[in-house]
Formats: C-alpha cells, structure tokens, sequence
C-alpha cells in the first residue's frame, strides 16, 4: 500500500510538474503579447513599458516555479541549479556537426557557440533594422544598462521554464536526448511569436534550445545556458531599445 501511494504521488507531481512547464510557456507567449500593448506611462517608449511590466511579473512566476521544484525535487534541483562544470566533456553529436577532440570540452564549445551563434544573432537583428535611421551607435550604448537588465531577466526566465525544469523533471525518466528534443520543442514553439519569429524562428530558437539543454545536462549547471542566452538578448534588445528610443 505505502508503494502504490508513493507512485501515486510520483505521478501526480511529476503531472503538476509537467503542467506548470507547458502553463508557463505558454503564459510568456500570451503575456509577451499583453504587455506590448500596456502603457505604463507616456514619458516612456514602447520597448520600456513592455519590459518593465513583462520582466518583472515572469520574473515572479519564474522564482515561484523555481521554488515549487526545490521542493518537490530537491537533490535534483540543487544537482542542476547552479553554474556547474564549466569545462565538463562534451558528448558527440556528430550529426550537428558537433565532433569534439580529445581536447575539447565545453569551455572550448561553449566559447565557440557563442562567438557563432551571436554572430547569426547579430546578422539577422542588422537585416531587420539595417533600414531603421534610429539605430545608431550612441542609442545602442546609451541603452545599454537597461538592455543589460532586462536580457538577465529575460534570459534567466527562458532557460529556467523551457530548459532547467524539464531537465529536473525528466532526469532519469528518459534519456537525455529526449529531455534535449523536448526542451527545443518547447523554446522553438514559443519563438513562432518571437525575434526571430516565424518558420526561421523556431528552427533557430529550437536549435539553440537543444544546445543549451544539452550543455545543462553535461555541466549539471546554467552556466552556459544562462550565458548564451543572454547574449542573444542583449543584441536584439539593443535594437530594440535603441529604434525606439
């Protein structure tokens, strides 16, 4: 009897689990949305009074989701939620052109990755805005504190909901690889509304969930999840910050 309640208990956990992940996901699609619209007040510009409705309330919906799992999976939680091993092996994964040598590990990759996958970032954002006369130096720089900001908290958002809380979730319920493909679901699909949006968007978004999925999985930690992302928040912030200034 005490057998069956425990699996009961399992399963309903890991089901109010699962919930919230999807809830949430979908919530900072949906609030992304609102919040475009909401005028905090007129002195500000669009991009402000998003951000500064919308970081603050995912933000609490964040910690509060953070806490639930500290709760229910507490060694797992504490395995996976901190900066980890940042120069951990490096699994193959050759059909994404990822071949470790035998010196490499994810301080290498993860340095990479990032100088690569910013400078997509970067070039699809200056596509997007290369017509935009606001966009400038001086309004990039002049925002940068705020853009700073918001792309932490925006970042430590995502990877938090769509890429830390199935790895804690799903650990050892199914292979790693899955957790990985399910978290780039997650993220891609929530980019379909996103920068880049579209088809493009959630391949790209997709990939890069995967990757930082991966890299939790193999650190046991958020570093470069949380680094990644935050670069790629900073620059397509900047220009937003900067065109609508």
């Amino acid at each position: 009897m005490n057998t069956l309640n425990l699996r009961k208990t399992i399963q309903v956990k890991d089901g109010v689990a699962a919930i919230l992940i999807v809830l949430l996901t979908a919530f900072l699609v949906l609030f992304s949305m609102y919040s475009s619209d909401v005028i905090l007040s007129e002195r500000l510009n669009a991009a402000m009074n998003k951000h500064l409705l919308y970081q603050p309330v995912t933000l609490i919906a964040t910690l509060s989701l953070l806490a639930l799992l500290a709760i229910l999976y507490g060694e797992k939680f504490k395995t996976y939620f901190k900066v980890g091993r940042i120069n951990a092996k490096v699994i193959a994964e050759p059909y994404v052109g990822i071949n470790p040598k035998p010196h490499d590990n994810w301080l290498s990759i993860g340095l990479n990755f990032l100088i690569v996958i910013s400078i997509v970032t970067a070039v699809v954002i200056f596509f997007q805005f290369k017509d935009n006369t606001a966009l400038n130096a001086w309004s990039i720089l002049s925002n940068l504190p705020t853009v700073f900001l918001f792309a932490l908290c925006n970042a430590f958002v995502e990877e938090s909901i769509t890429r830390l809380a199935p790895v804690i979730l799903l650990k050892d319920k199914i292979a790693d690889k899955h957790i990985a493909i399910i978290s780039a679901v997650l993220f891609g699909i929530a980019h379909y509304w996103g920068t880049p949006g579209g088809p493009a968007g959630v391949l790209f978004a997709g990939f890069l969930g995967w990757l930082l999925a991966k890299s939790i999985l193999e650190t046991k930690g958020i570093f470069w999840a949380l680094l990644i992302h935050f670069v790629q928040d900073v620059i397509i912030l900047s220009a937003f910050m900067a065109t609508q200034s």
